[in-house]
């Protein structure tokens, strides 16, 4: 049993933020738009979910839900599209690498990347922490290609830093052993988000001023150092994790094997607004080599519910879904309406209504297609925002999602206040909910 901290008697302006002493795991690899790990322990409690019950996951992000349930031994699932964040949950719950192979392997790594900074006019000055010892060093300087250059927005890295990058990813795929390989490109995505590159959050990604340069090893050493560290506390006895990539409006179709296997559900599906998820983590996919190409990039897009103009394609028909639904059939005229009173004519804002009937469109398919997997009695918890990105038409996101379910025989027990945030858009204070349904 563990004791559980209110979330209402945190203060709101940091309800969202991950305490102190919940970094653990955690902090390998975290996506700006997540929830924090004590939201999920919450309902951990609130729903009396212990060992011996399965939790899922379907937009399982960097896997906070999947973490916190392992460390308190209870066997959960996940699902998720965008493979970069995929890759995050996957490694951040896979414990199974010895600590002791961990750091045979990293000093194999930080010895070849040394020396290979060295060998193309890369030298690094490093601290006493990191001693390399002289290593092979790569025989080529690795790049990127023309197609992948394509698809890296401008200036979120400036060139030297992008060359220590590159050849730190490339040492840890010559030298590091198969099981510390993984651990190592993670901590390569921490070390490009939040060291190396110029991209910065507030609330959209954006390049901030070009770094001139960005020594890699000290950071990276840190980083990999602490996963160590984590692997060392873990608890003696974990919950098993599975973790899947693909698309959570078709969630049964990937986990075949798990037909009423699940009790419970603590998620958060993206929003309806104008926040491209791929550009947010679009640095970080290069550079692992996660999206190599424009075709690449539309493959993901594709597989990812609709919830902003980037990722709205001519064949889509997720709309039809919601035509009954008169909330969605006025919101989308409310929205059209304004643009056209506004005279707003781009590509993007003669979208905006649209998106609104895909995007909840997709959520009835996954509402639907979740059916199956679900114990009879399942209780579902969805972190969801209201929006006011579409010419400040007010979207009441969990109200419309809770009347989808009620369609498909989901019981709607309470939607919850889960925090406030300022809308960009209007200056003002919209609510952010967690929908609790159950499964009839």
């Amino acid at each position: 049993m563990f004791i559980m901290q209110n979330i209402l008697e945190i203060e709101n302006s940091v309800r969202n933020q991950t305490q102190t002493g919940d970094k653990s795991f955690h902090s390998w690899y975290k996506f700006v738009l997540g929830y924090p790990p004590h939201l999920v322990r919450h309902y951990i409690y609130k729903f009396g979910i212990t060992p011996g019950h399965f939790v899922l996951d379907p937009f399982c992000g960097t896997g906070t839900t999947n973490v916190e349930c392992k460390k308190l031994n209870i066997h959960s699932l996940g699902l998720e599209a965008n493979p970069v964040v995929y890759f995050a949950s996957r490694v951040k719950t896979n414990w199974q690498t010895p600590p002791s192979e961990v750091r045979l392997s990293f000093k194999e790594v930080i010895s070849s990347a040394s020396a290979s900074l060295d060998k193309f006019g890369l030298s690094e000055d490093v601290s006493l922490f990191v001693q390399p010892h002289r290593g092979t060093p790569l025989a080529v300087e690795p790049v990127l290609t023309e197609d992948q250059l394509v698809v890296l927005p401008k200036d979120f890295i400036s060139p030297k830093p992008l060359r220590r990058v590159l050849i730190l990813k490339e040492c840890i795929e010559q030298a590091a052993t198969e099981q510390a390989r993984d651990l190592f490109l993670l901590a390569l995505a921490n070390l490009v988000v939040n060291h190396a590159g110029n991209v910065a959050f507030g609330p959209e990604v954006y390049s901030t001023k070009p770094k001139k340069d960005a020594y890699v090893l000290d950071f990276f050493y840190q980083l990999v150092d602490r996963m160590i560290c984590d692997l060392d506390s873990q608890p003696t006895i974990a919950g098993r994790t599975e973790i899947v990539h693909g698309d959570a409006r078709r969630v049964s179709d990937f986990f075949p094997s798990h037909h009423a296997d699940v009790n419970f559900i603590i998620t958060s599906p993206p929003y309806p607004n104008e926040k491209d998820y791929t550009r947010t983590t679009r640095l970080e996919s290069v550079i692992l080599g996660l999206i190599s190409s424009k075709k690449g990039l539309r493959t993901l897009k594709e597989q990812l519910l609709r919830s902003n103009s980037r990722n709205i394609f001519v064949a889509d028909n997720d709309q039809d879904n919601v035509k009954s639904f008169d909330s969605i059939n006025r919101i989308a005229r409310e929205i059209e309406e304004k643009r056209i009173h506004l005279k707003k004519t781009s590509g993007f804002e003669k979208l905006y209504h649209k998106i609104v009937k895909h995007y909840f469109g997709g959520m009835y398919r996954h509402f639907e297609s979740l059916k199956p997997m679900l114990d009879l009695d399942a209780r579902l918890a969805y972190v969801v925002g209201d929006q006011m990105s579409f010419f400040r038409t007010h979207i009441p996101t969990a109200k419309i999602l809770a009347e989808i379910a009620e369609s498909l025989s989901y019981k709607v027990e309470e939607i919850e206040l889960w925090r406030t945030r300022l809308a960009t858009a209007t200056k003002i204070q919209i609510e952010e909910n967690v929908l609790i349904l159950r499964n009839k």
